[in-house]
């Protein structure tokens, strides 16, 4: 099946600016870079040449020496000796860039030449230069970035076949916080709960689909792409463009991953993320290298914990203190038993549901574009899920897939702390509503509220 993509109209924008740079099309991979680029490259373009470094090596050699583009044309006409460089309306498309750093360095040349558009796709660009004796030169304001992750839910639900009219219809709900009938209302609770299940990566909503809503055939695609997702940690590429596994990186990596779903299943009364789970005696020293390299390859969240309810929240972090999310709502249900995708679906799953739904409002956050901050307060015992910063102040966003108190949130909103906040959203399975303090927004109304919010933000 044809997925749709919000990335082809952010492609169209850029090939439509007469001053636009090179492209990088960055994210984890299996997220569809490389499915939405050619589609987009052979739509809009008369002239498509795609220089594949992963399964041509070879090709790195165009990019030894001299960058200038016309050597560079030069050699590659010897590579694609039935390809016409000099045709008008060419495109080159730079798959997996980041197994030939020069040809990263290239772009620069590009950019200021500008007789052909480049699109380069990569995974993995975040960790390019982890422990290279020659650290890869990026040219700094030649290049355009345009980073994708899995479907978001709005995708999601294009994919099951819900028309435009009807999310328009789900979008002004959103708007008006206005209540929805219960047939409407449980309809869409089932598709974000497929949707947490199944999670936003192409194939596997492909797989979904095609197999009539299949959750095993789905899940069976989801357990692949771990392996080779897996397979990745530890992978660098050497200054002279060889491929090397770091072994004992990969474990480190294995022990942070594989903690993740523990910790935020744990019935205590925070998901501060403990690297004494990870080992006993664990430290942050330990772990400090793996966890920046699972955020640079895109699968894994950070929310940091804020001192103080102040904007801007960033200059209020403490590093230290962080919950640690899985970056595809469907990856962590698969990393939990397949008995837990059954109680779930079955609506019988015991504490694991608030992780599983704190999770997905981590992700969709992220989707949305924010950065991830909560606050916590160990000595008061006083949690605030997520903070998000909108036009008028802070906005405080709980995620209660149970009646979970909101101690602290209502703290902030009666006015009996020194911080305030503009609005308090309490994100539920069920249906809209007013509450005392806050507004409840029904989880598969939450991407579309946060859509709202940053709308507001760039409206100006």
């Amino acid at each position: 099946m044809e997925i749709k993509r919000k990335a082809y109209e952010k492609l169209t924008s850029w090939k439509n600016r007469i001053d636009h740079k090179p492209l990088i099309v960055e994210g984890l991979r299996q997220v569809g870079k490389s499915y939405i680029v050619n589609k987009f490259a052979n739509e809009n373009y008369n002239n498509v040449i795609t220089f594949d470094f992963r399964h041509r090596k070879e090709l790195a050699n165009i990019f030894s020496g001299d960058l200038d583009v016309d050597t560079i044309i030069r050699k590659a006409k010897l590579f694609f000796p039935d390809e016409d460089f000099d045709k008008l309306n060419t495109v080159l498309i730079f798959e997996e860039i980041g197994d030939c750093p020069m040809a990263r360095t290239s772009l620069k040349c590009f950019a200021l030449d500008k007789r052909y558009d480049v699109i380069a796709t990569g995974s993995l660009l975040g960790v390019i230069n982890f422990r290279r004796k020659n650290r890869v030169k990026i040219p700094t304001g030649y290049e355009e970035y345009l980073h994708m992750t899995g479907l978001d839910f709005e995708e999601f639900l294009w994919a099951m076949g819900i028309s435009e009219e009807q999310i328009e219809d789900l979008k002004s709900f959103t708007r008006k916080k206005e209540e929805l009938d219960s047939f409407t209302s449980n309809f869409y609770r089932k598709l974000i709960k497929d949707y947490l299940v199944i999670g936003g990566l192409p194939e596997v909503v492909s797989r979904f689909v095609d197999t009539n809503k299949n959750y095993i055939e789905a899940r069976n695609v989801l357990d692949r792409l771990l392996v080779d997702y897996r397979a990745d940690f530890g992978r660098f590429v050497t200054d002279d463009g060889k491929v090397e596994i770091d072994y004992r990186l990969q474990n480190q990596l294995n022990m942070i991953f594989d903690s993740i779903p523990k910790q935020l299943a744990r019935e205590k009364d925070t998901n501060k993320f403990k690297y004494s789970e990870i080992k006993k005696g664990g430290r942050a020293t330990d772990f400090k290298e793996g966890f920046e390299w699972l955020e640079k390859a895109g699968l894994v969240l950070r929310c940091y914990n804020v001192r103080a309810l102040a904007s801007p929240l960033s200059m209020n972090v403490d590093e230290t203190y962080f919950k640690a999310f899985i970056s595809d709502t469907g990856l962590l249900m698969a990393m939990y038993p397949i008995i837990t995708l059954r109680d779930f679906l079955n609506d019988k799953l015991d504490s694991r549901k608030g992780a599983i739904y704190e999770n997905l409002a981590g992700v969709l956050i992220s989707k949305a574009g924010f950065p991830l901050y909560y606050y916590a307060n160990g000595e008061k015992h006083l949690e605030i899920d997520f903070l998000i910063e909108g036009v008028d102040g802070l906005i405080l966003y709980e995620e209660k897939s149970t009646n979970g108190k909101m101690a602290a949130s209502r703290a902030v909103m009666a006015g009996q702390t020194p911080y305030k906040a503009s609005k308090c959203y309490k994100i539920i399975e069920n249906n809209f509503g007013e509450g005392a303090f806050y507004t409840s927004i029904p989880q598969f109304c939450a991407s579309f509220l946060l859509d709202e919010i940053r709308e507001q933000i760039y409206n100006f």
